[in-house]
């Protein structure tokens, strides 16, 4: 018996049994790194090795330092450096000033509009940054500006506005981006716990200290996440400078690196270099700001105690700050919207409701609706668009419920990579694809629409990460656990149960990544070829080679006016969502609100870039 029992105990298991196939999920999961891992980190290597190789008219060459010391040893750069830094900080405080006026207005008091103050934030997604550029230029330039016209008129010269300077450029994206610092910052300021600064209060602080040691510390992980995300944006802004810092000789890195590439000379070595420079500045502006929340449970104020936030009574103060939101909303929506609308209607350069010897007419639409190549344009980009956000949708999708839901202990990694191109700029992930498939021949796609579509996905996929991320975790794993009770295997359970709850986000995020894809510049300059050009880049060409205003001002209008659209079915899609949630949860679902919106995306995507 103890014979039999230690052949049992020693006999080799079969063959069979000792060879584990991955499981469905692993395996899913896998293929989804690999495609997630071609989109992020092919261009990111070509990128590298470029910096490091010899220009030659055959593609690069030997292994050489010279293109970084053409680059470091410059006076050029230093130039460049100080530019940059200069214009993404000051457009990051400016933005951050603006939008935390209007967060804490909407937010933490009872002033009037604040349904409408929100719209308006979520609606200055429709228009391009390369529009309102334009429109600002329309308005304030030293020559044509319209504004600056009526100022010489009734000031006098000296009292003239000049866009073309280092504040006219952090006027110009600051009054675009303020929207989004206000969206990043509303779900912190409404989450927070009023208790703290009513026992602040009782213990005798004034309301300024009351607001820098208690309010402001609290919110210390939304403040430097919007800072942060503001302050890359504003080293990656490429319409600002191309447009405004050019005829003011102020070059900054975007503007330096598509000019190395597309100049008379090509140097993509040198590009490269400059673009490792700034991709190394936006990656220590992510791990300051990882090191400077990576206590986050600190700053939690909703626990599970009775929690209701109490807006701030204004009393009589309610008008006039209310008043003062919508002054704002004017100065920086409506005049550049003015701008371009009353522009678009005569053919020379015209003051609004002011008498002029042109006539009105719709001359400037029939021009453009008519003109081939922006109908041709107009298709591509909605169709790289489409193709973009169903892509990312549906990729991010699946790859969050795996990594999240499938039991992987590496589902966090596949996210990380999916999320670290954040930190890359839209001009340097535009430089890095075309640097890959030119020395990739036999992927036979530079100059066609599926360079640009690469380019906007590896741009794109962490904000449909981040949409998928905070969808799954809304909804309970117990639901997947009944289903799988029930007999349902995997990917039945994601079909019948997690995509008709998920459905809301994924329209969400597709109408979201849609809009942005539709108005992409800064990688579209370097993958545009003779039959794919783009709105942005239309209008852009248009615009250098001295085009009509008024033709200029009327393909603004009809880009937009779509776009406008379309947010305004985001809009339905947040307050459906919120509605639904609220009618579910009972009474205390009511006190919360949960928006699928942008701001709940870009603060979350910045927070796991850090992480």
């Amino acid at each position: 018996m103890a014979i039999a029992n230690e052949s049992i105990r020693t006999a080799p298991e079969p063959r069979s049994s000792r060879l584990r196939w991955p499981r469905p999920s692993t395996f899913a999961l896998l293929v989804c790194a690999a495609i997630i891992a071609w989109f992020v980190l092919v261009p990111v290597s070509a990128l590298l090795y470029t910096a490091f190789a010899e220009d030659t008219p055959y593609g690069p060459g030997a292994f050489t330092l010279e293109n970084f010391v053409t680059a470091y040893t410059s006076p050029h750069l230093y130039r460049l450096f100080w530019n940059s830094l200069v214009f993404a900080v000051g457009t990051s405080i400016a933005t951050f000033a603006l939008g935390l006026l209007v967060a804490w207005v909407v937010e933490r008091t009872d002033a009037p509009g604040k349904e409408l103050w929100h719209s308006l934030a979520l609606m200055s997604f429709a228009i391009p940054g390369l529009l309102t550029t334009m429109a600002w230029m329309l308005t304030l330039s030293p020559n044509i500006g319209w504004v600056n016209q009526i100022i010489k008129d009734t000031l006098g010269p000296a009292w003239v506005v000049n866009i073309y300077s280092m504040g006219g450029m952090i006027w110009a994206l600051s009054s675009h981006y303020f929207p989004l610092a206000y969206l990043l910052l509303a779900p912190a300021m409404r989450s927070l716990d009023i208790r703290m600064e009513e026992a602040s209060q009782m213990a005798g602080a004034r309301p300024w200290h009351t607001l820098t040691r208690v309010t402001l510390p609290l919110m210390r992980p939304a403040i430097l996440s919007t800072i942060l995300l503001l302050f890359i944006r504003g080293l990656e802004s490429y319409e600002v400078p191309r447009l405004i810092g050019n005829p003011a000789r102020i070059e900054v890195f975007t503007t330096d690196i598509q000019r190395a590439i597309t100049g008379s000379t090509v140097q993509f070595g040198l590009a490269s270099a400059l673009s490792i420079t700034l991709l190394v500045i936006c990656m220590l502006a992510v791990w300051l700001y990882a090191r400077a929340t990576r206590n986050a449970e600190a700053f939690a104020t909703i626990t599970g105690k009775g929690y209701k936030p109490v807006p701030m009574q204004l009393g009589p103060w309610r008008w006039p700050v209310a008043g003062v939101v919508a002054l704002m909303y004017i100065a920086t929506l409506g005049l550049p919207l003015l701008t371009l609308s009353w522009q678009s209607l005569y053919k020379s350069v015209a003051i609004p409701f002011m008498p002029t010897t042109d006539t009105i007419s719709f001359h400037n639409y029939e021009f453009i609706l008519t003109y081939p190549i922006f109908i041709h344009a107009v298709k591509t980009s909605i169709l790289l668009g489409a193709m973009a956000a169903t892509v990312v949708v549906t990729l991010t999708f699946v790859t969050a419920w795996i990594a999240h839901r499938g039991g992987s202990t590496w589902g966090w990694l596949v996210d990380a990579l999916a999320s670290s191109s954040i930190a890359v700029p839209g001009v340097i992930v535009g430089a890095s694809v075309l640097f890959a498939y030119l020395m990739m021949p036999w992927i036979p796609i530079y100059n066609t629409i599926w360079i640009l579509l690469v380019a906007y996905v590896t741009i794109y996929l962490p904000y449909g990460m981040r949409f998928a991320t905070s969808g799954i975790a809304q909804i309970h794993k117990e639901l997947e656990e009944a289903a799988h009770v029930a007999g349902a295997r995997p990917y039945q359970t994601f079909k019948r149960v997690l995509i008709p709850l998920l459905t809301p986000v994924m329209m969400s995020a597709w109408l979201y990544i849609f809009v942005l894809a539709v108005r992409e510049l800064g990688s579209s300059v370097f993958l545009i070829g003779p039959g794919t050009h783009v709105l942005g880049t239309i209008a852009l060409t248009m615009w250098e080679e001295g085009g009509s205003y008024g033709a200029i001002s009327a393909l603004g209008v009809v880009q937009i006016m779509p776009l406008l659209v379309i947010v305004a079915m985001l809009r339905w899609l947040e307050k459906r969502a919120v509605n639904r949630y609220n009618t579910g949860g009972g009474e205390d679902a009511s006190d919360a609100k949960v928006e699928l919106d942008v701001a709940a995306l870009a603060r979350k995507d910045t927070a796991k870039a850090g992480g």
